[in-house]
């Protein structure tokens, strides 16, 4: 049978896809897949490439080595006029990991270049690209870009085959140049500088995507799946706590504690009014 969900969780749904700034990642797919969108985000976030256009642009790319490996999904994967391969992805939440990550990314991005027989000359340069709404790395920077380097003392750069960048969107470093903190500002909040056409571009398609009826309907039902999934991650640990309470009351019961005693135990130790424990005393004793 299909779920049906109340009115407060539609309404949820739709007040979180009308609120949504740049930091949802369905909304971020969905404007970044747009050439005039991302060919000036990506002119801002690598000024030094001097993108002048990108031949290929996909969303969810996929990389698989072998049949039983671990795959992985690019949020939005590009190539510019140079062959140059860039990986943009949006990351709310901090695993702990994005180094990690974007090396297994790299490692893909390199190999799928080349077929048997094919001569590492021809391999292109690539880009792993992490906006993030944490600071990845604890340094308060709001980016950070590591190459690869030299070990001699006068750290010569070598060609730039990998390049990680990390921009931290939820910092606003008075250090970093004016237009990246504008386009943070807006990844993060919403914040439209008028004078900055970039931002005045990016919020104007933000604006169409999220009156796309298709897009607003797949928005919808992931915001519900995510409510689905948090309840049923609440109901599990709610079944998990009255496994552990009942657990607690049949050991107090087998030691001989009276009734109210137990009750007054597991007040305190769940941080429970009386009444509470004791009506979780009264159901479980029931369920048992």
């Amino acid at each position: 049978m299909r779920h049906r969900h109340t009115k407060a969780q539609l309404a949820a749904a739709t007040r979180a896809w009308d609120e949504a700034t740049l930091s949802n990642d369905y909304l971020f797919n969905r404007v970044m897949q747009q050439k005039h969108a991302l060919l000036p985000t990506l002119q801002r976030l690598v000024p030094e490439l001097a993108i002048k256009k990108l031949v290929h642009i996909t969303t969810q790319h996929s990389f698989k080595a072998i049949y039983d490996s671990r795959g992985f999904r690019l949020n939005i994967f590009a190539e510019d006029q140079n062959g140059r391969r860039l990986d943009l992805e949006m990351q709310v939440v901090n695993h702990h990991d994005l180094l990690k990550r974007a090396a297994c990314y790299q490692a893909m991005m390199i190999d799928e270049q080349l077929e048997e027989g094919d001569f590492y000359q021809r391999l292109r340069p690539v880009y792993v690209i992490f906006i993030t709404m944490f600071d990845p790395f604890g340094g308060h920077h709001q980016v950070d870009h590591h190459r690869l380097y030299s070990e001699h003392a006068d750290q010569q750069r070598l060609p730039s085959l990998v390049n990680y960048l990390f921009i931290n969107a939820a910092s606003d470093e008075e250090t970093t140049a004016p237009v990246l903190r504008r386009l943070c500002a807006f990844i993060r909040d919403g914040t439209v500088d008028p004078s900055d056409p970039l931002i005045l571009k990016l919020e104007q398609v933000q604006r169409k995507a999220k009156q796309n009826k298709k897009w607003r309907r797949e928005a919808m039902r992931y915001n519900l799946a995510a409510q689905d999934a948090k309840w049923a991650e609440l109901q599990a640990k709610e079944q998990g706590m009255d496994q552990a309470m009942l657990a607690m009351i049949e050991t107090l019961a087998e030691q001989g504690m009276p009734k109210d005693q137990i009750i007054t135990t597991i007040a305190k130790a769940r941080k429970l009014s009386l009444l509470a424990a004791r009506q979780y005393y009264n159901q479980l004793m029931l369920s048992k």
